[in-house]
């Protein structure tokens, strides 16, 4: 396991240390982009297992990546959602196998990493909104924009966040070192297309955050 860590961590390196594509931008804190060449499972909290060949075997064989910015909300089917992912990323044949693109990596808790994922250039975030299979978890703007108003990300599933340290409960600005909890007065209005979660405060820690001085997370 540790063997496979730094491997990760090498991979990650590399992946950062190429050029931004034209498209793309070169957002801190993650590392660039990867094919998947194959999802070999699912799980109901929106983890894929999968094969990724751009990267060494140790790395890139059934490793899990988690959707980035959404959220189950209470009451979900795990079926459902299960179902839903499996339909989008491996439909059964005669249709074709989809594209499926990692964009904005980053590390996860243990040996794992999050990624906004587009199945055939459509954000699958997106389509689990859409469905009303998962909500959207708060997003902050830069620090610069702490002073402006913004809207959260509509959801899909209405649900009350809780101050725990559940999936995405803790939130940062890309641009930022301090990481909040979702109902922290600071994060409540920024923009919520420009931030990065964390499942726990030691994610957070270990990304560079530290934490709020107003809501202590």
């Amino acid at each position: 396991m540790k063997m496979r860590f730094l491997g990760l961590l090498v991979c990650l390196a590399a992946l950062s240390s190429a050029p931004a594509s034209a498209n793309e931008p070169n957002l801190p804190n993650t590392y660039g982009s990867a094919h998947v060449s194959r999802v070999l499972n699912i799980d109901a909290t929106c983890t894929l297992f999968c094969n990724i060949d751009a990267f060494p075997p140790l790395i890139g064989q059934n490793i899990p990546v988690r959707i980035e910015g959404v959220e189950m909300p209470a009451g979900a089917v795990d079926g459902e959602i299960v179902a839903f992912l499996h339909l989008v990323l491996t439909p059964p044949a005669p249709k074709p196998t989809p594209a499926i693109l990692l964009k904005n990596i980053r590390r996860g808790v243990t040996f794992s990493l999050t990624a906004d994922i587009e199945v055939d250039g459509k954000d699958l975030a997106q389509l689990l909104v859409e469905k009303g299979l998962a909500r959207r978890v708060l997003r902050l703007g830069t620090a610069d924009d702490a002073s402006n108003p913004a809207a959260v990300a509509p959801a899909a599933v209405p649900q009350k966040i809780e101050t725990t340290t559940a999936s995405g409960m803790f939130v940062a600005s890309k641009s930022s070192k301090v990481f909040h909890r979702s109902t922290c007065p600071h994060a409540k209005r920024l923009d919520p297309t420009k931030t990065i979660t964390f499942q726990t405060r030691q994610e957070a820690e270990q990304n560079g955050r530290r934490p709020c001085k107003t809501c202590n997370p």
